[in-house]
C-alpha cells in the first residue's frame, strides 16, 4: 500500500473505534439552562435562545411609591456586617452573572460571621431537634437569643477553618459528650431547667420521614448511595387533570422497579405529595420549612404498618436473614434479651420473620432516638 491508502485505512479505524465508544455512551437528554450570554450556550449544542435584557435597573422609591423613583440602587449586600464591604460598586449593573457571582463570593467570605454561624445552628439543629438559635431562619432582632453564644462561635469558627467541611462539623457533635447523652428524664434537673435549653439531657427525637425511609433502605441492604444524577420518579404517572398529572403511588412496584436511591433524590411533584411521606411529616414543599413539624397519630402507626413499601423490605430483610437474632442486630443492632427470644421464637412461628422485621421496623426504638 502507498501512503495515501495506510492513511485512509487508518482514518477509516479510527472512525469504527470511535462509533463504538460513542455508541456506549448513554442516550442524549435534553437539557434547561440559562445564562445571560445565549451564544456561550449555542456553541455547544443546538436549541433555542431568547434575547436577554439588562438587570432592571432599581430605584429607593419615596416612601416606597412606585411613581417617585430616587436615586439608583446598586448591587451590594447588608451593611451592617462591617467586616465586609456592603456595595459591589466596582461592577458593570449590566453584568448579571458577575452579580450574582459577587454576591456568592460575599456570603462565602471567611469574614462573613453569619453564614457559618448559621450553617453550624443549622446542623446542630438537625442533631438535637432544636438549634442553639431556635429561630433558624431569622439570626435578626426579631429572631431568638442562643443559648449558648460562645458554643455556637466554636463550632462556627471550626467549620469556617475546616474548610466548610461539614463531615469535620458533623464529627464533632456526634462524638461530644452532650450529644451522647441519655435522654432519661430527671427531676433535679427538670426543675431548673424544665425545657431542656441548657441539654442536661438528649432531646429524644423521631426520625423524620426521609430518615426513616432511608433507614428501612439501608437495613434491607438496598439503600444505593451513587452521589449526584438524576431524580428518580417513585410513582406511576397517569393522564392528567387539567395540568396537573396524576401520580399513584401505591402501584408502584419496588420489586420490578429497583431504584432505591436516597431520600435526597426522589423526585417530588409540589401539590401531589407522596402520602406515606406526608403521614410521616414531609414538609409541604409550598411552604418554607426551616423546622420540621413532629406528630405522633394513630395513622402513622397504620402506615409504618401497612405500606407496601414497608412491607416490601420488610419481605427483602426476611429473604437474606435466617434467624431473628440476625434481624435484632441488623435493625436495632443489638442482641435480644432472654425474654425477647421467648416472644420473637413464638411469633415467629406463627407470622413469620417476615413479619418480626415490620414490627422491629415499627418498634420505638428504630423510630426515636434516645
Amino acid at each position: 500500500r502507498d501512503e495515501s491508502q495506510r492513511l485512509a485505512l487508518a482514518a477509516f479505524v479510527a472512525r469504527k473505534v470511535a462509533e463504538e465508544e460513542l455508541a456506549k455512551l448513554p442516550p442524549p437528554v435534553q437539557v434547561y439552562a440559562a445564562a445571560t450570554k445565549v451564544d456561550v450556550l449555542l456553541a455547544v449544542g443546538q436549541g433555542t435562545s431568547t434575547t436577554v435584557a439588562a438587570p432592571k435597573v432599581v430605584h429607593v422609591l419615596k416612601r416606597g411609591d412606585f411613581d417617585k423613583p430616587l436615586k439608583e440602587v446598586t448591587s451590594g449586600a447588608l451593611s451592617a456586617i462591617s467586616s465586609l464591604p456592603a456595595r459591589f460598586s466596582e461592577l458593570q449593573s449590566s453584568d448579571e452573572g458577575a452579580r450574582r457571582a459577587a454576591l456568592a463570593n460575599w456570603l462565602a467570605d471567611t469574614k462573613n460571621p453569619l453564614t457559618w454561624r448559621s450553617i453550624a445552628n443549622r446542623v446542630w439543629h438537625y442533631h438535637f431537634g432544636r438549634g442553639l438559635c431556635d429561630t433558624p431562619n431569622d439570626f435578626g432582632r426579631m429572631g431568638g437569643l442562643p443559648s449558648h453564644p460562645e458554643l455556637l462561635d466554636w463550632l462556627a469558627s471550626e467549620l469556617r477553618d475546616g474548610g466548610g467541611s461539614l463531615k469535620h462539623l458533623h464529627r464533632l457533635i456526634v462524638t461530644s459528650g452532650t450529644y451522647r447523652q441519655s435522654s432519661s428524664h430527671r427531676d433535679d434537673a427538670a426543675s431548673i431547667d424544665a425545657d431542656n435549653r441548657l441539654l442536661w439531657r438528649m432531646n429524644r427525637l423521631r426520625l423524620d420521614a426521609d430518615c426513616y425511609r432511608d433507614f428501612v433502605l439501608a437495613a434491607a441492604d438496598r439503600l444505593d448511595l451513587t452521589l449526584g444524577g438524576p431524580s428518580v420518579k417513585q410513582f406511576v404517572t397517569g393522564p392528567p387533570v387539567q395540568l396537573t398529572p396524576t401520580l399513584d403511588y401505591n402501584a408502584y412496584d419496588w420489586a420490578v422497579l429497583p431504584k432505591h436511591r436516597r431520600s435526597i433524590y426522589r423526585f417530588v411533584w409540589r401539590g401531589v405529595p407522596d402520602p406515606f411521606m406526608e403521614v410521616l411529616d414531609f414538609p409541604d414543599l409550598g411552604m418554607l420549612a426551616p423546622t420540621r413539624s413532629i406528630s405522633s397519630s394513630a395513622l402513622q402507626s397504620l402506615a409504618l404498618y401497612n405500606n407496601r413499601f414497608v412491607l416490601h423490605f420488610s419481605d427483602e430483610m426476611a429473604k437474606q436473614l435466617q434467624t431473628p437474632e440476625e434481624a435484632a442486630r441488623r435493625i436495632l443492632l443489638r442482641e435480644l434479651t432472654d425474654s425477647e427470644q421467648i416472644l420473637t421464637a413464638a411469633y415467629i412461628q406463627k407470622h413469620g420473620l417476615a413479619a418480626f422485621c415490620r414490627v422491629l421496623l415499627n418498634s420505638n426504638e428504630f423510630l426515636f432516638v434516645d
